[in-house]
């Protein structure tokens, strides 16, 4: 009998045991699997702060920085540039409109008041409207349209047909109702033959302050395909495209 009490009491002792290291393994377990799962998402980005990295982020704000200074700085470095121009017959128009296409430039008509008529253009009557404009220092012929934001440009290209050795008097009007003061002015003519006739003098005298190129002149047969003398002219006065 002591002997199967002592067989029973070491039985119940090793089931104890046994027991006891099971539930401490099933513990260890889920302690081992538990930080395995932080560890998967590191790996796969969900909680790495280097996920996104601030290299990948930052290097394109950068670039996108640099383009807009640089896009800025291109910007503010450009000449604002208008051609403006007086046509009767449509050939100063030809090349003011050639010329504003090389330079980039805004171009602008100067619109009679009162539209000249083919009978106002009669070089050979001298009783036309024309001729007694242009006999008449003190002319001004009244434009028409909206008024110029001159201050917005500071090259001035001006352009018009040569009448009696002169600019046409409603380019006098344009002078006078413009102070082209610190702006630089590049004049071009269409003509028959008789060149700039000095008009580049009188527009200086008419506008003391600003800075008169030296001007080109355009046979009124060639204005049409009139680009390579642009080009040259541009150069010689420094406004090369």
């Amino acid at each position: 009998m002591m002997k199967k009490s002592v067989f029973a009491c070491m039985a119940a002792i090793l089931l104890c045991s046994l027991t006891a290291c099971g539930s401490s393994s099933e513990e260890t377990g889920e302690i081992v699997t538990a930080p395995e799962a932080p560890a998967e998402e590191t790996e796969n980005g969900a909680q790495d702060p280097d996920a996104d990295g601030p290299s990948e982020t930052a290097e394109p704000a950068e670039t996108d920085s640099g383009d807009a200074e640089s896009t800025a700085e291109s910007d503010a470095g450009e000449t604002k540039a208008l051609v403006v121009y007086f046509s009767a017959t449509g050939n100063t128009k030809a090349a003011a409109e050639t010329l504003a296409g090389l330079q980039g430039a805004d171009l602008y008509e100067i619109v009679p008041e009162e539209p000249y008529t083919e009978e106002d253009l009669d070089y050979n009557d001298r009783t036309t409207r024309t001729t007694a404009e242009q006999n008449d220092p003190d002319a001004r012929p009244e434009m028409a349209g909206e008024a110029l934001d001159i201050d917005s440009y500071e090259i001035i290209y001006v352009g018009y047909p040569i009448w009696w050795g002169d600019m046409p008097r409603i380019l006098y009007t344009f002078f006078d109702a413009y102070d082209l003061t610190g702006k630089t002015v590049a004049p071009f003519c269409t003509s028959g033959g008789s060149g700039l006739s000095g008009t580049p003098d009188r527009i200086q005298e008419l506008e003391a302050g600003a800075e008169v190129t030296d001007g080109l002149a355009i046979s009124g047969s060639g204005a049409t395909d009139a680009e390579s003398d642009l080009k040259e002219w541009l150069a010689a006065i420094g406004q090369q495209i």
